[in-house]
């Protein structure tokens, strides 16, 4: 990895690899260094596989900007509207007890290296990662809407390439036709609610979609923009209402707002038009300036519904996606941007097996599905041929045209199906796919009762990869960001105990800490034994809880430490208790999806048990208590507390 400097902007630029696979792990192992011992930070291109190097100070300023154009500070009321908009809708449905509560994810931006003057004028593409978990049902319901209303309409709705090539394949005289090439502006954030509104109505003439399912649709658009635990909220108009990048439902969104202005595009006489997302491709065969005249009046119906694009016609070969058109030879071919280098997998890296195998007969066939015949295959297939070489494959690309009708799907009987996801490493030795399901061989053979659940067809095993590049750089970056916020000025030093004797604080000073696993050690004449228990509120809280169970015998029974002191008690022994604090870890969120602290306290009671003598072995497969107060069925937190 090497990089040249742009001003404050540095492009990562990615060189090939030739060695044996230990020396392509030692150069992998110095990338990832160089990584983590960088102070600033990796930002991604938005359309490339660049990384780009940032100052903190820079990359703040970038996003501040960025936030400030199309967003204002927002109430934290809002938010928990929002929460009470997605409870209504869940509790009807019978399922606000399994899904969260909208998470406070920090927005980010992505620079657009691909633009022209970039190293002068850096432009960013601003991420929203926060968003409603029905956005899980708005998906589903979209999905349906917009099958049956493209059905029905007939609109060219594309869902990707291979649509468009069938739509292009099917043109008449495409000598005497010419595009007309278009791309709506910032189509996401763009939609606004009177726009969606109207395009529900429009499906509603064709397809039944009920209020509630209607109500669905429309609330999971209410978000807020998150930047510094600070809400945002949209600036013109001021509402909440967004159709955020990276939604659940934002490409059904899209694509349902889309065929509404098909539908009005349709009208346009002798056109033939359709859209895929935010990219609009024409054809018509008319004179140039018949087509001109298409043009403003394709303008025009997107002027009429707030939304603004950039237009070119008149156009005898486009770059539409990521294949060229020409209606000159009829002929279309492979395109990417010029700044994008193919770049894949190495065959010497940490993957399974099966997903390296897999790699250059996915590239292979691609590549086929997306050239008209062997000629241009070959013309095009040069760069992801080196690319290829590269990363150590020494497959070789050849043209296999493409079946006229897709395979025949078999009905396949659905099966209750457990899979086990062990990560993949190739410095592990063991078979452990084969050594797992040996395991379950032994464990349940023919003739045990649980034999029927366990077994070859009902426990599968799929290798999950380790943490990629990407994953690091973006838990460098976290790191740095964190680093930088830490380094300011604090206010007031935080409080580590209230004891009013201090010799009598259980921690030693430290009883004000929180998200610990902590072990209480039992001693008396016979001996000592131990528990471990965590706690995600301060530990001073949880001690008092457990000084209420050792003097009350109603609640004697509310942990094995507690059983433990009353018998002890009752046999009137004499003991003393000390604790001490084992790991932090941070408990669960509804940003994160997991929770280290449990995780922790299962690894020392199944590793190190020893450490937890009076612990019992059921308590391994307890769900996490954590997750309960981001459930919308049981969230009843204040705004103050959210923040």
């Amino acid at each position: 990895m090497k990089s040249f400097e742009e001003g404050t902007i540095h492009i990562i630029q990615n060189i090939s690899f030739k060695g044996t696979q230990s020396q392509f792990q030692e150069g992998l192992e110095e990338d990832i260094a160089s990584v983590k011992n960088d102070s600033r930070l990796f930002v991604k291109a938005d359309k490339s596989t660049n990384f780009n190097k940032l100052d903190v100070p820079e990359y703040k300023r970038l996003l501040e900007a960025n936030v400030t154009k199309t967003y204002r500070k927002a109430d934290i009321k809002q938010l928990t509207k929002i929460d009470e908009e997605a409870r209504t809708i869940t509790k009807k449905l019978n399922i606000d007890d399994r899904v969260e509560s909208m998470a406070m994810k920090e927005a980010f931006i992505m620079l657009k290296d691909h633009k022209e003057n970039f190293e002068n004028k850096p432009t960013c593409r601003l991420i929203n990662p926060s968003k409603p978990e029905i956005g899980h049902i708005s998906k589903q319901i979209l999905e349906e809407t917009n099958r049956k209303l493209v059905d029905i309409t007939k609109v060219n709705q594309w869902k990707n390439t291979s649509s468009v090539l069938q739509w292009f394949k099917q043109l008449a005289n495409k000598g005497g036709s010419a595009f007309i090439c278009f791309d709506v502006v910032e189509f996401y954030p763009s939609i606004t609610e009177a726009l969606l509104k109207r395009a529900l109505d429009f499906a509603s003439e064709h397809v039944n979609i009920s209020a509630d399912e209607r109500q669905a649709v429309i609330n999971s658009k209410h978000s807020l923009l998150f930047s510094k635990g600070q809400p945002w909220e949209k600036r013109n108009p001021a509402s909440n209402f967004d159709v955020t990048m990276g939604s659940y439902d934002g490409a059904e969104t899209c694509e349902l707002v889309g065929c509404y202005l098909l539908s009005q595009l349709k009208q346009i006489p002798g056109i033939e038009i359709g859209l895929y997302r935010d990219d609009g491709l024409a054809v018509l065969n008319q004179t140039p300036r018949q087509i001109e005249k298409a043009k403003k009046q394709i303008c025009q119906v997107f002027a009429n519904n707030n939304l603004k694009i950039t237009v070119d016609a008149n156009k005898k070969v486009v770059n539409f996606l990521d294949v060229t058109l020409d209606l000159n030879t009829g002929k279309f071919k492979p395109y990417s941007k010029p700044s994008t280098t193919p770049l894949y997998v190495h065959s010497q890296s940490n993957h399974p097996p099966n997903i390296l195998r897999n790699i250059p007969t996915a590239i292979n066939r691609r590549l086929s599905s997306v050239s008209s015949d062997h000629e241009v295959f070959n013309e095009a297939s040069a760069p992801y041929q080196e690319a290829l070489r590269k990363s150590g494959y020494a497959f070789k690309l050849e043209f296999n045209k493409p079946p006229q009708q897709p395979p025949s799907q078999k009905r396949k009987r659905q099966r209750n199906v457990i899979w086990f996801n062990p990560p993949y490493n190739k410095s592990v030795k063991t078979n452990i796919g084969r050594a797992f399901i040996s395991l379950i061989e032994r464990s349940f053979p023919v003739g045990h009762k649980l034999r029927k659940i366990f077994n070859r067809n009902t426990i599968k095993l799929s290798y999950s990869c380790m943490p990629n590049v990407k994953q690091i750089i973006d838990g460098h970056n976290k790191a740095i960001l964190k680093i930088a916020e830490t380094a300011q000025p604090q206010k007031n030093e935080e409080k580590t105990c209230s004891c009013r004797k201090k010799e009598d604080c259980p921690l030693n000073g430290e009883c004000l800490v929180s998200e610990v696993v902590y072990q209480a050690t039992v001693t008396t004449g016979d001996g000592k034994e131990t528990y471990i228990g965590l706690t995600a509120t301060q530990f001073k809280a949880r001690y008092r809880n457990h000084l209420m169970s050792f003097r009350h015998e109603k609640r004697r029974n509310e942990t094995e430490l507690s059983k433990h002191l009353w018998q002890l008690k009752e046999a009137n022994k004499e003991f003393n208790i000390t604790w001490k604090i084992l790991a932090k870890a941070k408990s669960y969120t509804n940003v994160t999806k997991h929770c280290n602290l449990c995780t922790t306290e299962k690894f020392f009671s199944i590793c190190r048990p020893h450490m937890a003598t009076l612990n019992k072995r059921n308590e391994l497969v307890s769900t996490c208590r954590h997750r309960r107060k981001f459930i919308l069925r049981y969230n009843r937190t204040c705004e103050s507390q959210r923040l």
